[in-house]
């Protein structure tokens, strides 16, 4: 049948969302990326002590604003004109993209490998993506200066996912605001995705900026670092002028009373999402020591708890580690990666013999 439907939309597309194997029992799952040590427990008695009478109404209460705003005060002056919520980042950059497609400047500039469902979102929309290649051949490096000679008068905005996803790579804040400066010289946007944000320092987000630019937008979510994945919850930081537009382009109601309740506790609990650190550091520094000659990790902040793992030859290295009892994402799910490669999200420490027992099994 000849369907009346946008013809981008008809394509086959990547998405490790819904190519990735369902987890078995006696498998270790480091596919998705989620908190191995879950929600905190102030979050779990938010779930408990919600009053069930507020199900039957619509949430207007401004409690997560207000969480949102405590929780950046001292580090970002962001007021609540210049907040968005959406279920997720990723319906937050769904949302920016339906903003930006248009035919005068139809091309966004990012790195490749990245989110996979933004490049494809992108393609949707019927904008071009531009994939600027990190540095495969020198261990995965993503090199700004190489986004920023792509950019152009066609550009609407660069896309940066920080941690990169998958290499868990961190652009410097001077590299943000270098981003911006030259954006702003081509009247471009540069988007912040920090869906992973929350496992580095809040001194350290791209919000910390907010105020210096007027093209800096960002995402945050509270799937990753604050475990609360099945909640569906972000949000996008944008002028008020911005703010105002996005409003017109989704449901007002995108997160219900409920996650406002729950992701407002998780936000004042008394530990922060990046407690894990210093855990993660040292799995993934023993991870990478383990990687001898068969298996190598790509360029990545050793505090974000994702890493790129490379097979240096031919073979299917997602399957090699299914064989060895550790289920991952395919590199073939990522652009400019294929099946020679894996995002591994660390597990908890207890768990790390297991994942350290499975890396040495390939490597002998």
């Amino acid at each position: 049948m000849n369907y009346p439907f946008r013809p981008q939309i008809l394509r086959e597309v990547k998405s490790y969302a819904q190519h990735t194997p369902a987890s078995m029992d006696g498998i270790l799952d480091c596919s998705l990326g989620e908190n191995p040590y879950g929600c905190s427990p102030e979050a779990v008695a938010a779930v408990k002590t919600y009053d069930p009478a507020h199900l039957s109404s619509y949430p207007h209460s401004p409690v997560l604003t207000e969480a949102v705003l405590r929780y950046w005060e001292g580090k970002a002056k962001l007021t609540a004109a210049e907040l968005t919520f959406c279920q997720g980042t990723m319906e937050g950059l769904y949302k920016l993209n339906n903003l930006f497609a248009q035919a005068e400047r139809n091309r966004v500039v990012g790195f490749i490998p990245c989110f996979t469902d933004m490049a494809v979102s992108i393609r949707h929309y019927g904008m071009e993506f531009r994939g600027v290649r990190m540095h495969l051949e020198e261990n995965g490096q993503a090199v700004t200066q190489d986004l920023i000679a792509a950019i152009d008068e066609k550009t609407a905005f660069l896309y940066v996912d920080r941690p990169n996803n998958p290499t868990g790579q961190v652009l410097p804040l001077a590299d943000i605001r270098a981003l911006l400066a030259a954006a702003r010289d081509k009247g471009s946007y540069v988007i912040v995705d920090e869906a992973y944000g929350d496992f580095i320092p809040q001194e350290e987000s791209a919000l910390t900026l907010w105020g210096e630019c007027d093209n800096l937008i960002v995402l945050r979510s509270f799937s990753k670092g604050f475990g609360l994945a099945d909640l569906r919850g972000g949000l996008i930081a944008a002028s008020a002028e911005v703010t105002a537009i996005l409003a017109r382009l989704g449901n007002p109601y995108a997160i219900g009373e409920f996650g406002k309740h729950v992701f407002a506790a998780a936000l004042g609990a008394a530990e922060r999402p990046d407690a894990h650190m210093e855990d993660f550091a040292a799995m993934k520094s023993a991870l990478k020591e383990a990687c001898k000659c068969r298996l190598a990790m790509l360029e990545t902040d050793l505090r974000a708890p994702i890493c790129t793992l490379m097979l240096q030859e031919p073979g299917d290295l997602q399957e090699l580690l299914l064989q060895n009892g550790i289920l991952t994402v395919s590199g073939a799910e990522f652009d400019a990666l294929d099946e020679r490669y894996v995002r591994l999200r660390v597990p908890v420490r207890a768990e790390l013999p297991r994942l350290l027992n499975a890396i040495r099994a390939i490597e002998g």
